[in-house]
């Protein structure tokens, strides 16, 4: 299960409620409910005892609303605007957050089922990291078993999805693939630098508030690595992103 679309679909029960007060359940495609802790704390779902009036809600994967189609070779996208998210977080989670408070964070790594054509390329991070930190702005990442540490970046060990969102929370700054951290940036309206490259667009998952790098033309969804992809990454230089970096951040741009 996808955290980014567990954390969608909390931005999906908040536009019900709009229309319909009662508390969401949320079914997979045989209609069983189902429960994430994403949706821990919020008052907007019906945990899986309650036994109240509700609304119902089925998204599972392959049922996602930016989803049109799905094919041998991956997926067909469907524009539509997608929804702010909400993490309820608990005051221990704030806490951790709180000790980490006005980072700049870079994420490189991937999920391991993720495409590998969201993968931007390790020298790019790399060179990002170091540009940062030549003009004086030190960066964090969170550890990772799948990916290794950036040069000088500080390292930031979390217990938990929702931990990191507490720290994603307080970051003055991350710059990160399209996926479930992106998605938590935009729920605490963190400012986000997100590289989308070619395999989906922010016509399907992106938010107006955070600079979203699409470079693909058509997005092609595919699940295994392809030129198209390989090509809208590479026009995505290390120097692009600091420059986008540098104008949030009020840095000096690079010669």
């Amino acid at each position: 299960m996808g955290l980014g679309d567990e954390i969608i679909v909390t931005g999906l029960a908040r536009r019900m409620q709009r229309r319909n007060a009662a508390p969401i359940r949320v079914l997979d495609q045989r209609g069983r409910p189902r429960w994430s802790l994403l949706w821990e704390n919020n008052p907007r779902f019906a945990a899986l005892g309650y036994r109240g009036k509700v609304q119902t809600l089925v998204n599972a994967p392959g049922q996602r609303d930016y989803i049109a189609s799905q094919t041998l070779g991956g997926w067909v996208w469907r524009e539509w605007v997608c929804p702010l998210g909400e993490i309820y977080l608990t005051d221990e989670e704030r806490a951790v957050g709180s000790r980490y408070a006005g980072r700049i964070l870079l994420e490189p790594a991937l999920k391991p089922e993720a495409s590998p054509n969201k993968d931007w390329g390790w020298d790019r991070w790399c060179a990002l990291s170091e540009h940062l930190q030549s003009k004086g702005y030190p960066v964090s990442q969170f550890a990772s078993q799948h990916c290794p540490p950036l040069p000088g970046a500080e390292i930031i060990n979390t217990k938990s999805f929702r931990q990191a969102c507490a720290v994603l929370e307080r970051a003055r700054l991350a710059i990160l693939p399209e996926g479930g951290l992106h998605h938590a940036a935009a729920a605490f309206g963190t400012a986000a630098i997100v590289i989308f490259g070619g395999y989906i667009s922010p016509a399907q998952t992106g938010y107006a508030h955070h600079v979203n790098l699409f470079s693909g033309g058509t997005p092609c969804g595919r699940r295994k690595r392809c030129p198209h992809c390989a090509e809208a990454m590479g026009r995505i230089s290390a120097k692009k992103v600091f420059e986008e970096a540098a104008s949030l951040l009020r840095v000096i741009r690079l010669d």
